[in-house]
């Protein structure tokens, strides 16, 4: 990671866009609300963002939640209420270290 790469949260994830159950893939694509769960060292955030038909789901290395309303393979959410420069600083100080494992849940909440 370098310092230009502020717009990132978590590297190594085992899941990828196209690996999400096809459960979380239709509610999102039936623009159901996405709640990201974010847990390092006993530190959690939640960061919320918004499903859209539009998303395919396809990209096989990385899985992406934006603030903005692009869409591509990777994005699983769009139109984000945070960026990873907006999360709980306790916890980025956490992300931070390469030897914390981070756990990061996916959920849908249908609207």
């Amino acid at each position: 990671m370098t310092k230009r790469g502020d717009c990132i949260l978590a590297v190594g994830a085992s899941a990828s866009a196209s690996e999400l159950s096809a459960e979380l893939k239709n509610l999102l694509h039936r623009g159901a609300r996405l709640v990201v769960t974010v847990e390092c060292a006993g530190i959690r955030d939640i960061v919320e963002a918004a499903g859209s038909k539009e998303m395919v789901f396809c990209d096989q290395t990385s899985i992406v939640v934006r603030k903005s309303s692009y869409i591509d393979g990777r994005t699983v959410g769009v139109l984000s209420n945070k960026a990873a420069k907006d999360i709980n600083r306790d916890l980025a100080r956490q992300l931070a270290e390469p030897t914390n494992l981070v756990s990061i849940r996916l959920d849908a909440v249908p609207i």
